[in-house]
């Protein structure tokens, strides 16, 4: 195989290695498991930029505010990334945008929400294994939503 042809199957891999990060990282929210969310980050000297929810510079530090505000019986979330552009910076530097669509269905306050943003990620990749560096998330949209005598009454729809 030709040094080309290995480089850009190595690129398709890392991609795809990127993409199940992404995945594994949004599954494991709306299953709202903290460990395995919080293993998709490097350990320390990272950057994790919610806006509202909070800014972050240990993945630990976003795992307690998780815990706090997610981890809930009664909030059923749905996280759903799509549209990735994932570059390759080097063998263990890339970076991604991905477009974000988020559906919570809050049983304890008969509400639903529905939010539209943006991440834009850099991962590294150490011993192999891809992980998030930096991310920040930009809300585009929101829709909200409260049930009432079986009824939805917007509350908010527009951007946040």
């Amino acid at each position: 195989m030709s040094e080309d042809l290995e480089k850009r199957v190595q690129e398709l891999e890392d991609i795809l290695a990127i993409q199940h990060l992404k995945h594994a990282y949004l599954n494991a929210c709306d299953a709202k498991d903290v460990q395995a969310m919080i293993a998709t980050f490097v350990i320390s000297d990272c950057k994790i930029d919610y806006g509202p929810v909070g800014s972050f510079f240990h993945r630990d530090d976003l795992a307690k505010v998780f815990q706090e505000a997610a981890c809930h019986d009664y909030m059923l979330e749905s996280h759903h990334a799509h549209n990735p552009i994932i570059k390759i910076i080097d063998p263990s530097h890339a970076s991604g945008h991905w477009s974000l669509t988020y559906n919570l269905i809050n049983t304890e306050t008969l509400s639903i929400t529905t939010l539209h943003g943006e991440y834009h990620d850099v991962y590294q990749k150490i011993e192999n294994d891809w992980l998030i560096k930096e991310t920040t998330f930009s809300g585009r949209s929101s829709l909200n939503l409260q049930i009432e005598e079986e009824l939805l009454k917007v509350i908010f729809a527009g951007s946040p």
